[in-house]
């Protein structure tokens, strides 16, 4: 395995640790987060990180690559949840941009599965993106229509 190759590997494997601690992230976002319909998406969400982080795994394998890197065991998130989902879904559009780069490795290295596997979570990330900022932009209004129900409630109570 050359060189290039090896770029190739690294690269899948940097990934599906990227991926790895977006399940996480996602699910751990998803337990505070208090509309039940956003819950649920971000499960969703996070399940289709896990399903990339499993094709980039096979790949790995069938490339005969490892080991893989150790995502970290503790992941802290910022108190401000809708701050929290922007950045996830700004992480999600970076990610899309490094699949893209990633498919076209592959596709110099004529590893068309590699290529493929890359395109997927390339749309689903940026998919993933769009569910994310939208997420954020719903849990921001809510918090803001709180906010303003609660500063009308306040005078009234004096």
């Amino acid at each position: 395995m050359g060189a290039r190759h090896t770029r190739l590997a690294a690269a899948l494997a940097a990934a599906w640790e990227s991926e790895v601690v977006s399940a996480r992230r996602m699910t751990m976002l998803a337990e505070r987060l208090g509309d039940s319909r956003g819950r649920a998406r971000l499960m969703v969400l996070a399940a289709f990180c896990r399903a990339h982080a499993s094709r980039l795994l096979a790949r790995l394998a069938a490339l005969g690559r490892g080991p893989l890197p150790v995502p970290p065991e503790e992941i802290t998130l910022d108190e401000d949840t809708v701050m929290e989902l922007r950045r996830e879904g700004a992480f999600a559009r970076a990610s899309a941009a490094r699949y893209e780069s990633t498919a076209e490795l592959a596709r110099q290295h004529a590893d068309l599965s590699s290529a493929w596997v890359c395109e997927l979570n390339r749309t689903e990330e940026q998919d993933r993106a769009r569910e994310l900022f939208a997420l954020a932009e719903g849990a921001a209004q809510a918090a803001a229509e709180a906010n303003l129900s609660s500063a009308a409630a306040a005078p009234a109570d004096s």
